[in-house]
């Protein structure tokens, strides 16, 4: 009875505090409500490479690629979490984040170790390792923990790592009967194959909770996600186990709720509550990975793990209030577009809070439209917003791969002939092809010209942008935010920064 009270009263609870603009957010904000950021040219920059040993634009500058790839005496500037050593982590994706127990916590994706090959046909060691390992993580996900406060300090990350040690600890959701999945098998375990992961997490009453997007197919034309759906899952950090709960949302079913970011919302400045003492988690949404615009809903902090009394938006109002429908399928307004809100291309996104500011900040990868202007369009875009359901600004191209100097110099950029080359920046006065710029591998699968990622010819790019809430910073006039990125070739996960000018002023 509860849980239909709260979805009955929501709406006109939210329409009380803001016609009376009574906000939490606003308590606190030295910018005043029209708090105005604008991104700085050229601010974004690599800050430092976090997974890996050692940093590969240096190891790539003296190894020798052969043919076939060898391994003379590559230099190695070590990486400060040494993730290799540490936990036989040598390559992987995404980097997503989130608070718990005062430790910052980061999700990983498809991750390899320090292998000798046997398993998928990667020879990581010993052309990009001295570190051996026989562990084959067969693209299995990791997580990891980090003390570090302040990006100057050096982002040092911590690995949850398996009863002997040996390894890091792999994500695998458990449920405690068995049941049979989309991909056709049947058991306990949620398939957590190439491509799904634990695409995001919250910590609530010191309860950690992950959320694994499943039902990935990886076909010879790229991935295939219209099965994918997100499951909820209970981190045991004692037990190191995880158990699986209920489905959020599924492509299959038109959800919009499969690749997430999470936030509670956040209290006032005397610990109230916004929802008249009612906490909330503000459930922002990818539905389809690479074809989705971004969506919202809110669920009771206390029903979190059942979903009971989720409600989702359905758009503002003529008065600018929003609007809320009892289910997934009525979440069918985006709360932010993509470039062509009809052709959408977004893929990872990450929403975080700043107090600092009194402004909800969102990143998200997108932009990828169809033809030749791709390459000027696509890369990490940046908004904010007063509320979680908006108005959010028009969203700002923070990072594109060839316009801020990512590909050729820290992404691997390749063209095969002179047409190829879509990025003349990344090779700065080359007429001879093909040719390449930028480090080169490792990278993910097998590593050869026929059927896999071969290092020296695969083109990387920047994807999955995390932000780390804990790191933002204001500096005077000036928002500094910084994010993990993933650049594909080589497999890697970087920090980066990226900064704003605050001034007082309508959003766009």
């Amino acid at each position: 009875m509860k849980q239909k009270l709260i979805i009955a009263g929501l709406t006109f609870i939210l329409t009380a505090l803001l016609a009376a603009d009574v906000s939490a957010q606003d308590w606190g904000n030295p910018w005043g409500s029209q708090t105005k950021l604008s991104y700085i040219d050229h601010s974004t920059k690599r800050v430092e490479q976090i997974t890996g040993n050692c940093d590969w634009i240096i190891w790539d500058a003296t190894i020798d690629f052969g043919p076939p790839i060898s391994d003379p005496d590559p230099t190695c500037k070590p990486t400060l979490s040494r993730t290799v050593t540490r936990a036989d982590v040598l390559g992987q994706g995404l980097g997503y984040s989130f608070e718990h127990k005062g430790k910052l916590i980061f999700l990983f994706g498809d991750t390899f170790g320090a292998n000798v090959g046997d398993g998928n046909g990667n020879a990581y060691y010993p052309t990009w390792t001295s570190v051996q390992n026989t562990f084959q993580y067969q693209a299995g996900d990791t997580m990891a923990w980090s003390s570090t406060r302040q990006p100057k300090d050096g982002l040092l990350i911590n690995y949850f790592l398996t009863s002997d040690q040996s390894h890091a600890l792999l994500v695998q959701p458990m449920y405690a009967t068995p049941r049979c999945f989309p991909d056709g098998t049947c058991g306990t375990a949620l398939p957590m194959g190439p491509d799904d992961i634990p695409n995001s997490g919250i910590s609530l009453d010191g309860q950690m909770y992950i959320i694994a997007s499943s039902g990935s197919m990886v076909t010879s034309s790229g991935g295939d996600y219209t099965k994918n759906y997100s499951v909820v899952s209970k981190f045991d950090e004692n037990a190191g186990t995880f158990s699986a709960g209920r489905t959020i949302s599924s492509v299959a079913d038109g959800g919009h709720f499969v690749y997430l970011s999470l936030r509670e919302i956040p209290r006032d400045a005397n610990g109230w509550d916004q929802f008249f003492g009612e906490p909330f988690v503000a459930v922002f949404g990818v539905g389809e990975y690479g074809k989705s615009n971004i969506y919202l809903s809110l669920v009771p902090k206390n029903s979190f793990e059942s979903g009971a009394g989720t409600v989702y938006f359905t758009g503002l109002d003529s008065s600018g209030l929003p609007t809320w429908g009892p289910d997934d399928g009525a979440s069918d307004v985006p709360v932010v577009s993509d470039l062509d809100p009809s052709h959408p291309t977004i893929t990872n996104l990450s929403v975080v809070y700043s107090r600092e500011v009194g402004l909800w900040l969102m990143t998200f990868g997108g932009g990828r439209q169809p033809g030749p202007q791709r390459v000027n369009t696509a890369g990490v875009y940046f908004s904010y917003a007063k509320e979680p359901w908006g108005p959010w600004a028009t969203p700002q191209l923070i990072l594109n791969d060839c316009r801020d100097n990512a590909a050729g110099n820290y992404i691997f950029y390749y063209a095969k002939t002179a047409l190829d080359n879509d990025c003349p920046a990344a090779l700065p006065g080359v007429t001879t092809f093909p040719a390449s710029a930028g480090p080169a591998g490792p990278t993910i699968g097998p590593q050869d010209p026929v059927t896999g990622n071969d290092p020296a010819t695969t083109r990387g790019g920047g994807f999955a942008p995390e932000m780390i809430e804990r790191f933002i910073e204001v500096q005077g006039d000036t928002l500094k935010i910084y994010y993990t990125l993933s650049t594909w070739n080589p497999y890697a996960v970087i920090e980066m920064e990226s900064d704003f000018t605050i001034s007082r002023g309508d959003p766009d």
